[in-house]
């Protein structure tokens, strides 16, 4: 006969403690994705001729409403496109309707969009968001949003961790985040706070995704409601790869040009004056800095002795007023490498080939550097704009040089292409 087992009162109540946590927890989890539901939005884009960075074609994505009173959604980037498109939005319920980019951030994976004036949403109650700080590794968290066109589902996971391994900060998390997830919410299923916008996952990696921490979206998103230019500064710096993870950010080239700021390779930025926390990566020193571009200082370690360099900085361009010309079925835009000046690249380079079109023919490809016309420097777009007009005008080709990357034995290769002109417009603001 087998002996009855008792069980210490301590274990008992121990047991049901843990039940009634779960349980709690659950129900937690069960709110937050009902009120998700609410404020949660999805995001339908296309994009027809795409800039440097952003690919053709429409895709669903999702957001969320930050500012009910002025119809604002919070997505990525990448959703809407940095380059122009047509954005549509719809609420749970609801039909989609074209929707206004208010702000596109040129660094963090970040846009603001506006409903259209039919669409009110004065009544949606916005979600609370945690600006004030990154989630711990082990924190609970739910995305939600739309994957794979399975339209408003909530998946649970926990903050693996913070990296900057792949150019901005990013949360990373296990909660499965896939296509149709980026732009939604990530929520803390303890406080039921936005933490993130789901943004990426590793293809092929098992539970490794990544989230924009909402810190770094909150006073973005404060500087605009108050009227004021969110744009992070172009410092005209390339930095180390930190890749032992020392945490530091120390400069590898500086170029200078405008403003008064004035670092120096081997400087190492440690702090915002003014701002608390050290820096540690390139998304802590813009976001420290944002707002505050006419004048700031930073304390640098030079030569192993701590130093205070002051100054001012211009913004980077602004997404919104980027603008390209494109002629038989080439985009050509701004120069985007931030190292440019190491190669003496100038003028423009080519941001898309359509395919099938003259300009593949011609074997002109994406990233190319346009360096004359005609044998003469394009000084920028307008320039470029007027001369192909004027050639298109007498029905005349033009010789275009180019400048691209080789390897082997030289570093680059250079080619003169015989172009035809045709279908000739303005892509995104015709002047500025």
């Amino acid at each position: 006969m087998n002996p009855v087992k008792v069980y210490p009162a301590f274990a008992l109540a121990a047991c049901l403690q843990f039940v009634a946590t779960v349980a709690a927890a659950a129900d937690i989890g069960e709110q937050v994705f009902k009120n998700a539901l609410r404020y949660t939005v999805q995001v339908k884009t296309t994009l027809r001729i795409p800039f440097n960075g952003d690919r053709k074609g429409s895709g669903l994505g999702a957001g969320f409403v930050v500012d009910a009173g002025r119809g604002w959604i919070m997505t990525n980037a990448h959703v809407v496109g940095r380059s122009p498109s047509r954005v549509e939005v719809a609420l749970y319920g609801q039909d989609f309707s074209e929707a206004t980019k208010i702000y596109v951030d040129p660094y963090l994976d970040f846009a603001i969009i506006r409903v259209p004036q039919g669409v009110d949403t004065s009544g949606i109650e916005e979600p609370r968001l945690e600006c004030d700080r990154i989630p711990s590794v082990g924190h609970p968290v739910g995305a939600f949003g739309h994957p794979w066109r399975l339209q408003f589902t909530g998946t649970r996971g926990i903050i693996s961790g913070v990296t900057a391994r792949f150019r901005t900060e990013l949360l990373q998390t296990d909660a499965p985040i896939n296509q149709g997830n980026s732009g939604g919410p990530l929520i803390s299923l303890d406080s039921g706070r936005i933490v993130g916008i789901n943004t990426a996952g590793i293809r092929g990696a098992q539970n490794t995704n990544f989230a924009v921490a909402i810190k770094y979206a909150c006073r973005i998103l404060l500087l605009l409601q108050k009227g004021e230019d969110p744009s992070p500064p172009d410092l005209g710096l390339v930095y180390f790869r930190d890749i032992d993870n020392h945490r530091q950010l120390k400069i590898a080239r500086s170029y200078s040009g405008k403003g008064t700021l004035k670092l120096l390779p081997g400087d190492v930025v440690r702090q915002v004056v003014g701002e608390d926390g050290v820096i540690e990566n390139e998304t802590q020193l813009l976001h420290a800095l944002r707002g505050r571009l006419a004048s700031f200082s930073l304390k640098v370690l030079r030569d192993g002795t701590e130093t205070i360099v002051s100054g001012n900085r211009p913004p980077m361009r602004h997404v919104l007023e980027t603008r390209g010309v494109f002629a038989s079925g080439v985009l050509f835009g701004p120069i985007t490498i931030r190292d440019s000046p190491e190669i003496s690249a100038h003028g423009l380079m080519v941001h898309h080939v359509e395919s099938g079109s003259v300009g593949e023919s011609q074997d002109i490809e994406k990233s190319d550097l346009l360096e004359t016309m005609d044998g003469v420097e394009v000084l920028d777009i307008d320039d470029l704009y007027a001369r192909l007009t004027e050639a298109r005008n007498n029905g005349r080709r033009v010789t275009l040089t180019f400048k691209k990357l080789a390897g082997g034995d030289a570093m680059f290769a250079y080619t003169q292409r015989i172009l035809p002109i045709g279908d000739l417009r303005f892509i995104g603001p015709e002047k500025q």
